[in-house]
């Protein structure tokens, strides 16, 4: 299959998925390797395909199951590593779907990482994901300081999800 015609079936692929595909097994049913189809999404993305790399593998942004009518708001967090679980649950307990993830760098500017994290199986799957790979998160670069994009129902669960996080010692505002 020629470079071209992968891509193609890339798309194909991502087109008839409703959950996200990963790298390794998009490698795996298109006969290349991992790093192969990592490059081939690149160049999809450079011809301004909108796919979007999350936790679980590749989507295409229109796939997110996420209402456009839900609130949409920016929390600021500060917790160290152990608090990440706790973090992410009280989000998605209190009716919110974590959109991504964002550092500001003081080199690079504003870094942001998708991770459309909507209920506990998803939480489950990062965390073991985070356990496994044994990395730095990015908020480790700004001393446990980040900001999430939610989506929720409305402002008043926003509220309600900034104010459990605060209960904790983990949001914050100015």
């Amino acid at each position: 299959m020629k470079a071209k015609e992968r891509r193609k079936a890339i798309l194909e692929k991502l087109e008839g998925a409703s959950q996200p595909l990963s790298a390794s097994h998009l490698a795996k049913e298109l006969g290349v390797s991992r790093q192969i189809i990592v490059g081939d999404v690149a160049l999809l993305r450079a011809e301004n395909h909108a796919i979007m790399a999350t936790h679980r593998g590749y989507l295409l942004a229109e796939h997110l199951q996420i209402p456009k009518s839900y609130y949409h708001g920016k929390l600021a967090c500060k917790h160290s590593a152990k608090e990440v679980r706790l973090e992410l649950e009280t989000i998605v307990q209190n009716g919110g779907n974590i959109l991504d993830v964002e550092v500001e760098h003081p080199i690079y500017g504003m870094i942001t990482a998708p991770l459309n994290i909507a209920k506990q199986d998803d939480i489950d799957y990062f965390m073991d994901k985070l356990s496994r790979y044994q990395g730095s998160l990015l908020s480790s670069l700004t001393e446990g300081i980040h900001l999430h994009t939610i989506s929720c129902q409305d402002r008043e669960t926003f509220e309600k999800i900034f104010q459990a996080l605060e209960k904790e010692g983990l949001a914050f505002r100015d």
